[in-house]
């Protein structure tokens, strides 16, 4: 590769100030928020319109360069690195093009934080259902192809399950809008329209497929009330049932379970709505906490405190460092097993500091676990990268389904779901969509 040729070609399309090959530039993108092994690329190009990231898309097609896109960079599993590549990184387009109080809908560029987006839409009355915890860098582009979870698991679900279309540039440069605007005399107002669903093409896809540029997610009116309130236990089996009866009743926007240590679980609720509606929900998850003794009520004012500064609070376990993570849904019944097999691989590897969560979902929950190392701590390092490994592998043989894949699942995926027609399925529509294998090789398997 003549990397001159590359990089006037790249200024060409976004000019010479938003594309870079400096190392000490280029270092700052070699990882993630995780623990996976720098990758470094040979350039990052900052785009700031569709069209630009679909010129850059012909050029890598043209020249067999791969592309990683990225958002924020504040995952954990390796999914926006590159070697030897683009990183092709969309902060630059973070404007909301349209927010539709008749559709109730808000239509954004891929790469405006949800920070700025919520800001935005609060002031006038608005707000979007999922956000997720990293939302002072996540950005809906990066979140969407993950597919995203957070602050709203259980009433809204996932990222996902927001989206009512998306427009996105395939390998070859070719731009493609899903849903009703799939109709060039349409807006995007309705998902399921004018063939298949092709917004569910690039949602979890972490860019195997392309590179979503804008996004319409739905929004809500901003609840007259929200509320939330803390509860302790000692009994993972009684919690586990609690999540359950209040998840498949639909009784709260979120739980949040941050604290699961083996002698105590730290669970708290969310509800949102107007005042009747948020006291009668309330009275429904009190009377059913009340069934299991050993669950203790802490009343409102931790959470609440947390939820006021939530954007600077979260995350707050990564005071003992960078985390290798692993992250994966289950269905209830599995949860308590899965808690105590991660908890004894991670002690059978002498993990110094770990910690484990859950933040439930309708039918479910995602199961986190967290292992961190300070920088230059290389023993400690070591032992993760190799407790890794073997916890992903259980969780799949669980029947675990990851959340953020990345890299660091995709041996994994492939190990387990290599002779399924899934993947066989996967596998083709990639080879069918990038012929040259540019776009984000090797991120989820593909």
């Amino acid at each position: 590769m003549d990397k001159k040729y590359v990089f006037d070609r790249l200024a060409e399309i976004v000019g010479p100030e938003h594309v870079t090959d400096e190392p000490f530039i280029l270092l700052t993108y070699t990882q993630d928020f995780g623990t996976q092994p720098p990758m470094w690329p040979s350039f990052v190009v900052r785009p700031g319109t569709t069209e630009e990231v679909a010129e850059i898309l012909k050029l890598a097609n043209e020249l067999r360069i791969p592309v990683s896109p990225r958002g924020g960079g504040s995952a954990q599993e390796g999914g926006c690195q590159s070697d030897g590549g683009i990183v092709l990184e969309t902060l630059r387009m973070d404007k909301i093009l349209d927010i539709d109080e008749d559709t109730g809908t808000v239509t954004v560029e891929a790469g405006i934080t949800f920070v700025k987006l919520m800001d935005v839409l609060e002031q006038r009355g608005w707000k979007i259902g999922i956000a997720p915890s990293g939302a002072m860098a996540g950005t809906p582009g990066a979140h969407i192809a993950r597919p995203g979870v957070g602050w709203g698991n259980i009433k809204y679900v996932t990222q996902g399950d927001q989206v009512v279309g998306l427009k996105a540039v395939l390998p070859t440069g070719d731009i493609v809008s899903t849903g009703s605007a799939g109709n060039p005399n349409s807006d995007s107002f309705f998902r399921y329209c004018l063939g298949p669903d092709l917004a569910g093409l690039f949602i979890g896809s972490e860019g195997a497929y392309g590179v979503i540029t804008e996004a319409t997610l739905r929004m809500y009116p901003w609840p007259e009330k929200i509320y939330l309130e803390r509860y302790i236990g000692h009994n993972l089996r009684d919690a586990i049932d609690i999540f359950r009866e209040i998840a498949l009743n639909n009784l709260v926007c979120y739980i949040s379970v941050p604290v699961i240590k083996p002698d105590m679980i730290l669970f708290d609720v969310n509800v949102e709505g107007d005042a009747v509606e948020v006291d009668h929900r309330l009275e429904r998850i009190r009377a059913i906490v009340r069934k299991y003794p050993g669950i203790e009520f802490k009343g409102p004012e931790g959470p609440s405190r947390f939820w006021e500064r939530r954007w600077f609070n979260t995350g707050e376990e990564f005071k003992d460092g960078i985390a290798g993570a692993v992250n994966y849904f289950l269905p209830f019944e599995k949860l308590e097993e899965a808690t105590y097999a991660m908890r004894a691989i991670m002690d059978r590897h002498g993990i110094q500091k770990y910690a484990q969560q859950m933040f439930p979902e309708p039918m479910g929950s995602e199961h986190v676990s967290l292992m961190f190392h300070h920088p230059g701590d290389k023993e400690e390092y070591a032992k993760i990268q190799r407790a890794l490994p073997e916890m992903m592998d259980k969780a799949l043989s669980m029947g675990g389904c990851p959340y953020s894949k990345g890299r660091q699942w995709a041996p994994h995926l492939e190990k387990h779901l290599g002779n399924t027609g899934y993947w066989r399925t996967l596998k083709a529509i990639k080879k069918a969509l990038d012929p040259n294998n540019i776009m984000n090789p090797g991120v989820v398997g593909l």
